[in-house]
């Protein structure tokens, strides 16, 4: 017969299937291995005494038929030791669909005595499948066993593994690994590219140095600065930049670059590991600014220019372009508010961050965010972002962060429903409640599977395919 299908109701008995229609089905969409969301996984543990072990509560599937184990099961390996030789012991799934048997059972297998005793080699049967989960290794003379006499196999690959999707054989969590690793190969390269890219632009500066200095100063206990004529700002030095008060008024903790509408490009030359508090505050001309591998904290309103006060902004001024050195791990309160930025990558390394910190950014359309913690109105009123992608480092949202972001309908999760899940979701993260227009952020798309706003219930709910 050339052409099979299934399955249908049965009329008269007139369709008819076997437990290994089913099985054969189920091993097309569910990868053999330990399931490691049910009991201890077999966790295997010595007993109080003598050659004996106990095999912990798990579940497993083999070629579509599964196995469980609902109670602790103790093992008595003491007739397997030999009087003066070591050797190992095998435990092992075993699945046997032969007609006289017909069923899945724990299989104990001895290996052969010797010096130095090979692993136990596990028989290859026609109707015969193995899970190997340990090899024990009793010892002439022993008493008693410790988890340093036996080799664990439960995360092998080759001869058993975990289930961790029920859609095994689509390889989700292959998948995710893959991704993270792929992840951490760009941020490798990013750290790389940053790192070349203010070098050269520190080279750029310097070799302008050469004259045209309109403006030369101290902005930092061993931090100079020197602006040149056609708007190059260029900081040098070690340590922390001072930081200062956000106003004039109360001299001298006034920035010396307060308002200056000459700035039009920042290079900070390595060494430089802070961006003082109001550094560049109110620099509206502000085009570009290179930061250090060596930066670690961004200071409160650092970059931020004079705002535009009306109650829907449509204009916005300063900082167009900028890479966050993943060696950053401290953003605080709005430093990037009202800014010019396009798109912009906030790295897994950023632990501290303060809140508003892109509030207003209305030509903001793409981000990357890496950092644990998305703190409150992070993007509100981000009216052109569109495009955001959270790293599956992302543990928590805090309120309003997308509040009347009303281009955003949808946001791209790069971890698993399940790790979705565990993210903890503030009041009206997701600015539902807040949109200016009737629609507002109604999907998150996770690797396997999304998430759906219902607007009737206002509540998320896991999408059907």
């Amino acid at each position: 017969m050339a052409f099979y299908s299934g399955f249908f109701n049965s009329k008269g008995l007139d369709r008819t299937y076997t437990a290994e229609d089913f099985t054969s089905y189920l091993s097309s969409i569910i990868c053999n291995g330990i399931l490691d969301t049910y009991g201890q996984n077999f966790k295997l543990t010595a007993a109080s005494s003598g050659l004996k072990v106990n095999l912990g509560t798990g579940k497993a599937w083999i070629d579509g038929h599964y196995f469980i184990n609902d109670a602790r099961y103790s093992i008595d390996l003491t007739s397997y030791q030999d009087e003066s030789l070591p050797r190992y012991v095998a435990i092992a799934i075993l699945l046997d669909v032969g007609e006289s048997v017909r069923s899945v059972s724990l299989e104990i297998t001895p290996g052969t005595p010797a010096e130095n005793p090979s692993l136990p080699s596990l028989p290859s049967d026609e109707n015969k499948t193995r899970l190997l989960m340990y090899a024990v290794r009793l010892n002439p003379g022993a008493t008693e066993l410790t988890e340093r006499d036996w080799y664990d196999y439960r995360e092998d690959k080759n001869v058993c593994g975990y289930c961790k999707c029920i859609l095994g054989k689509c390889k989700v969590t292959e998948l995710m690994t893959q991704m993270a690793q792929l992840i951490a190969e760009v941020q490798e390269n990013n750290e790389t590219i940053a790192e070349l890219t203010n070098k050269v632009e520190q080279l750029e500066a310097e070799v302008e140095d050469i004259g045209d200095i309109v403006e030369a100063g101290q902005c930092g206990d061993n931090i100079f600065y020197a602006l040149y004529s056609n708007g190059k700002l260029l900081l040098k030095g070690t340590g922390d930049m001072y930081d200062y008060t956000g106003s004039l008024d109360t001299p001298p903790n006034s920035s010396p670059f307060y308002n200056n509408q000459n700035i039009t490009r920042i290079v900070v030359s390595d060494g430089i590991t802070s961006i003082g508090d109001h550094a560049f505050k109110y620099c509206n001309a502000l085009e570009t600014a290179a930061l250090p591998t060596t930066l670690t904290k961004i200071g409160d309103m650092a970059f931020f220019p004079d705002p535009d006060e009306s109650a829907v902004p449509t204009t916005a001024k300063g900082l167009r372009e900028l890479i966050i050195p993943d060696s950053v791990t401290t953003i605080e309160y709005g430093v990037f508010i009202n800014t010019r930025l396009t798109s912009v990558v906030v790295p897994r390394t950023v632990t501290s961050i303060g809140t508003r910190v892109f509030e207003t950014c209305i030509f903001l359309t793409t981000v990357r965010y890496g950092a644990p913690i998305l703190n409150e109105f992070m993007f509100t009123r981000c009216t052109r972002l569109e495009n955001v992608t959270l790293a599956r480092t992302v543990t928590e949202i805090k309120s309003h962060c997308f509040n009347y972001c009303d281009a955003l309908t949808q946001i791209t999760y790069e971890g698993s429903l399940e790790d979705w899940a565990a993210v903890i979701k503030r009041a009206n993260w997701d600015g539902n409640s807040g949109s200016i227009g009737p629609d507002g952020l109604d999907k998150v798309i996770c690797l396997d599977g999304y998430m759906e706003y219902d607007r009737e219930n206002h509540e998320w709910k896991v999408g059907e395919e």
